[in-house]
């Protein structure tokens, strides 16, 4: 029957209340009759406006609410409240929130308790943040925690609940501060299951949403890190958001999205938690570790053949792996040999015809991510270049061209691979296969180190080119010293080249080899490897093999790289100032005519004289600014620009010549304070 909620009405519910242990019947009945009334949201006005909802606010926290009343009233605010915010501030503004989370200690309440809450914090900030300073997610995981609520049977629909709340509660600031910290694990116990199975697909992406949200809380992540049962708890949460929900029946669309989305969320996570200080040493790389022999056989083991548990496995392990000690027992271990697994996995993810596991571009990045992680230590590197040089990083190169931060991650491996190890160098400088397959003009392409060169300077990424330019230079030094860090430790002697001389190589390189070093050297961002393209330009400079026919090339093209020679030996572009009125065509100025026989036989002994005097030799190039860094950068510069002056003076284009012999000049004059000063 049809009522009315007015000051009437009213004015029967306090009766009711003040009349003794009979009529709370009537109060109840009452009541239940609200409840129903306010399903209807044109009377959720009226309820507040009659001061029916302030009554039943000041009911709520009163001793003699007995079990019936509790209900009915839990029933009117639930209903009143739904999609009601003025209701709702009222809740808010009375503080009976809290006497609501109370009630969970009566768990015959939670059916009807549960939807009450829900209903009304639900787009309603002001709720949301008062039940998390109240500490609602506590109490929701100590009742989680009694083990009586468990997927897959009755509790379906108050879990469901829970996970609702929790994802709203997850989301307020002092959360963090005041959530029990074995949330995330007691969530993911959930998603594990019980004995009759697993959840449905539903509740599972709910208790995983609901853990990694927590799990992203840094305040919370070393409780969780510092018990080895957690972790195996997440990654078999993981493996069961990749495995177990493959085959479905019917299953519903918009939970496949959100799965995808929970799978993506845990390779982050993992990442994160992972790089956490504590991770590697809770959880140090070892073949007794259960945690890290998991990583292990995700990335090894054709069982696990999963795009998403193999990028989480290259990120974790490479995480791990920061320490030379680690990165070296991961490559030397027989039982482990991780570069083998890894150099397989960029071959099938590289391979069209290779379907099992999805080639994505994160994929490919995090399996060169963790690779070059493994190159840092010199003992990784050749192990390392056996297995991915040169053919697989140089298919790698063509076939990320179109992924420019994976082709920058295949980049920077060939580079790191590189330093200091002529072995690695001498396959790179190898001429291509006759079945290797590249997108360049026949014949245009002679080694896989001029294909490296190539597609570097077509990129439009800034830190590719300047990769590769590192890359160059570590090639021109193994040629050019003629020892290594390898050869010092007595390690036989490696040729660089062994299908051509080195006059044959620069003939055929040099002109990118010198587009790269003008690159390095114009550069401003980087003076450390300014400092070493210095160093590497010096030795090259002295090479009668070829190695100055790139030198000039630098000189002769880069107008920029020239100003910054000028800063590093003079330091000034003063010097160098004319350059770009000299290169643009004819200034119109009359120079003095002089006597080349007389320049050409006087120059080169002046320069020498000079070279001997001062003892310029090349200084290998400090890593980090100082005068001593300065010093450096201004012999070498000193013994580049002398070298040039005194056996290829006459190839210098336009005023360079002229500029050169003053940077000499000024240069030698400062070297000598530096000397002096010392």
């Amino acid at each position: 029957m049809a009522f009315t909620l007015d000051e009437n009405l009213l004015s029967q519910l306090e009766a009711a209340w003040n009349g003794g242990d009979k009529p709370l019947d009537t109060l109840a009945n009452l009541l239940e009759r609200i409840g129903d009334g306010v399903r209807d949201p044109s009377l959720r006005d009226p309820l507040r406006e009659s001061g029916i909802l302030d009554f039943v606010l000041k009911l709520l926290p009163t001793e003699e609410l007995d079990l019936s009343l509790k209900r009915q009233c839990l029933r009117v605010l639930g209903n009143g409240c739904a999609d009601c915010d003025e209701n709702r501030a009222k809740l808010v503004e009375s503080g009976q929130l809290r006497t609501v989370i109370r009630f969970l200690n009566d768990r015959s309440l939670l059916p009807l308790l549960l939807p009450v809450l829900y209903n009304v914090i639900v787009d309603y900030e002001p709720a949301q943040l008062q039940v998390c300073e109240a500490g609602l997610s506590k109490a929701l995981v100590a009742l989680l925690q009694e083990g009586s609520l468990q997927p897959g049977g009755d509790h379906d629909q108050v879990l469901h609940l829970i996970n609702n709340i929790f994802e709203l509660l997850v989301s307020q600031k002092p959360e963090p501060e005041v959530a029990d910290p074995s949330t995330p694990a007691v969530f993911l116990a959930l998603a594990g299951g019980s004995p009759t199975g697993l959840p449905s697909l539903e509740l599972f992406n709910g208790f995983c949403t609901v853990a990694l949200a927590y799990l992203t809380y840094e305040s919370l992540q070393p409780s969780f890190l510092s018990s080895a049962s957690n972790i195996l708890h997440l990654q078999q949460a993981f493996y069961n958001a990749c495995y177990s929900y493959e085959n479905l029946d019917e299953p519903d669309l918009d939970d496949l999205d959100q799965l995808k989305t929970v799978c993506t969320t845990f390779v982050t996570l993992l990442a994160d938690l992972s790089a956490h200080p504590s991770f590697s040493e809770l959880y140090p790389i070892s073949s007794s570790s259960p945690v890290s022999k998991k990583f292990l056989l995700w990335l090894s083991s054709e069982k696990f053949a999963n795009q998403h548990l193999r990028t989480a496995a290259c990120l974790c392990l490479g995480n791990l792996s920061r320490s030379d000690e680690a990165s070296t027992a991961l490559v030397a271990d027989p039982t482990i040999h991780v570069h083998t697994h890894l150099a397989s996995l960029l071959a099938q993810a590289l391979d069209p015809d290779e379907k099992s596991v999805p080639a994505t571009p994160q994929l490919l990045h995090a399996i060169l991510s963790f690779a070059k992680n493994l190159a840092i230590p010199q003992g990784n590197k050749m192990p390392l270049g056996e297995a991915f040089l040169p053919e697989l990083l140089a298919g790698a190169w063509i076939k990320t061209a179109v992924q420019p931060q994976v082709q920058f991650a295949a980049v920077s491996l060939a580079r790191l691979l590189l330093v200091n190890s002529p072995g690695n160098v001498a396959k790179l400088c190898k001429p291509l296969a006759a079945d290797f397959k590249h997108t360049e003009k026949e014949g245009e392409v002679k080694s896989y180190f001029h294909l490296l060169m190539t597609l570097g300077a077509r990129s439009d990424l800034e830190p590719t080119k300047i990769e590769t330019a590192r890359g160059v230079m570590s090639v021109v030094r193994a040629l050019q010293q003629a020892t290594t860090a390898a050869q010092e430790e007595g390690e036989d002697k490696v040729e660089v080249l062994d299908e051509m001389t080195r006059e044959e190589f620069y003939e055929v390189h040099g002109p990118l080899v010198a587009k790269h070093l003008t690159h390095l050297l114009a550069q401003g961002k980087y003076p450390a490897l300014r400092s070493e393209v210095l160093f590497v330009l010096a030795l090259l400079a002295r090479s009668t093999d070829g190695g100055a026919s790139v030198v000039l090339r630098v000189l002769n093209e880069g107008t920029e790289a020239v100003k910054k020679l000028a800063v590093a030996v003079t330091g000034s572009e003063e010097v160098a100032a004319g350059l770009v009125e000299g290169e643009s065509g004819d200034s119109g100025r009359i120079e003095e005519v002089t006597d080349e026989k007389d320049e050409k036989e006087d120059k080169p002994t002046e320069v020498t004289s000079i070279m001997e005097g001062l003892n310029l030799n090349p200084q290998q190039a400090e890593t980090k600014p100082s005068a001593a860094a300065t010093a450096k950068d201004r012999e070498n510069g000193l013994v580049l620009v002398a070298e040039i002056l005194r056996a290829h003076s006459s190839e210098l284009k336009g005023p360079r010549k002229g500029v050169f012999e003053e940077i000499l000049k000024k240069g030698t004059e400062l070297l000598q304070d530096d000397r002096k000063g010392n």
